[in-house]
């Protein structure tokens, strides 16, 4: 009889100790951007932390900043009334883990026809990329050489790279741009152009296989604008 309270208070404490860890699930906080690197994706939603927003991305350019506050798993479903079910929920149509710490997350949903669409989280927070600066995403299946006006990189199969220069961040103008492909220990060139340049911009250029052999390499290019530095109180 002597011993319940011990052990009642025993459990007490050990449920009081298990309780934060089973809470302490981790929330992204961030800004949410879209863009579709083949067909529109429209007809989808997902759940912003505080209400379930519909949820778009166009070819033709990065959409609006969506706010979002919620799980670090994002998850798309095909109605509204889904993420008012009971769990355990079916199965989303398409999800994908954003980065952590990140003020800005691009989203690009790959989608062909009534194909699931297939999402791509990448960090474009300002400590990854800042005004002026290009972030090269390679989803072609060869290695890339790129020669940027005075820079030089190669970006792997399914790796990104980001090339930047001081004085992309304070002068507009034209930059030379170079690509080619290595292949069988041969330099192939591929593309060559001169590319329009504004400060304010971050860019972003994607990389893909061509549809024919005399254009190996399919190549789109996007732009945003940073989100403005918070402000700062004077002391």
């Amino acid at each position: 009889m002597n011993h319940h309270p011990m052990k009642k208070l025993l459990g007490l404490l050990l449920g009081l100790l298990a309780t934060p860890g089973l809470s302490q699930e981790p929330v992204v906080n961030t800004e949410i951007v879209t863009i579709a690197l083949n067909d529109s994706v429209a007809g989808l939603f997902f759940n912003n932390g505080k209400s379930v927003s519909q949820f778009q991305a166009n070819p033709t350019g990065i959409g609006e900043p969506l706010k979002y506050k919620g799980s670090p798993r994002f998850e798309l479903r095909t109605s509204e009334a889904e993420f008012s079910l009971k769990p355990p929920l079916p199965a989303p149509h398409a999800w994908v883990t954003l980065p952590a710490n990140s003020d800005r997350v691009l989203l690009a949903c790959l989608k062909s026809g009534d194909s699931t669409v297939k999402l791509v989280a990448y960090d474009i927070g300002r400590a990854r990329i800042g005004e002026g600066d290009y972030r090269f995403f390679n989803f072609s299946r060869s290695l890339i050489s790129v020669i940027f006006g005075e820079k030089k990189l190669a970006v792997k199969s399914g790796e990104d790279a980001l090339m930047s220069d001081a004085s992309w961040r304070k002068e507009v103008g034209e930059i030379d741009i170079a690509m080619a492909i290595v292949k069988d220990g041969r330099v192939k060139p591929v593309y060559s152009s001169q590319w329009g340049h504004r400060p304010g911009r971050r860019n972003y250029i994607f990389m893909f296989d061509g549809a024919h052999d005399y254009k190996p390499i399919k190549i789109c290019r996007f732009f945003d604008v940073p989100p403005a530095e918070p402000e700062t109180t004077k002391p």
